[in-house]
């Protein structure tokens, strides 16, 4: 998905941007929620449906270095969201660059939970241009990979389950609303898997 992709199919993507060949950049200023893409629609699979979901982002690595940029990725089925957050390079000394975090979705995440979040790396890390976000959404269980400086995986158990008759949305938040959030592109796969 780049970002003329995402402009062209988004059901849902912020007013506040702007875009260049490579990126689409959300300014200060704009709403929590920032970027929607329906992935499947209401009917299309049963709930007990085994499926992966592999959702690899490229972010501008120095929008996070200089000035708060917390993005949150994940899917919703309308009623709940499962996901991860990713924290800009000023919070390393407390948080991980990644973690889980479960909500309700709409014009924000509210009944938020966050999993696994403190692990403080000291700043040593340098933000990563690529993470790779891996949900199983019949465990519910999910995954964040880095591979640069070492590489750096986190795993989260959700206590959400998301129902797939419902249908499955690609949503990206900010943590708050005057962070600045520069995103090169978003690859999504999806597969139905049946492996334990």
């Amino acid at each position: 998905m780049t970002p003329m992709w995402l402009k062209t199919h988004a059901s849902f993507i912020d007013s506040s941007h702007y875009i260049v060949d490579d990126q689409i950049t959300f300014n200060p200023g704009s709403s929590y929620v920032i970027l929607k893409v329906p992935l499947l629609a209401a009917g299309d699979l049963s709930d007990e449906t085994p499926l992966t979901v592999e959702i690899t982002v490229s972010n501008n690595v120095s929008i996070p270095q200089s000035t708060d940029a917390d993005i949150r990725y994940g899917l919703s089925d309308g009623d709940n969201f499962i996901g991860f957050e990713t924290v800009d390079q000023l919070n390393y000394y407390g948080w991980n660059p990644c973690y889980g975090i479960e909500a309700i979705p709409g014009a924000s995440l509210t009944s938020f939970n966050k999993i696994g979040y403190r692990f403080p790396i000291g700043g040593k890390m340098s933000f990563p241009d690529q993470f790779v976000f891996t949900l199983k959404l019949d465990r519910p269980w999910g995954s964040c990979f880095i591979a640069h400086d070492g590489g750096l995986t986190k795993s989260a158990e959700y206590s959400k389950t998301l129902k797939l008759s419902q249908g499955l949305t690609l949503e990206v938040y900010k943590h708050e609303t005057d962070e600045k959030v520069g995103i090169k592109y978003i690859k999504v796969t999806i597969r139905k898997t049946n492996d334990y």
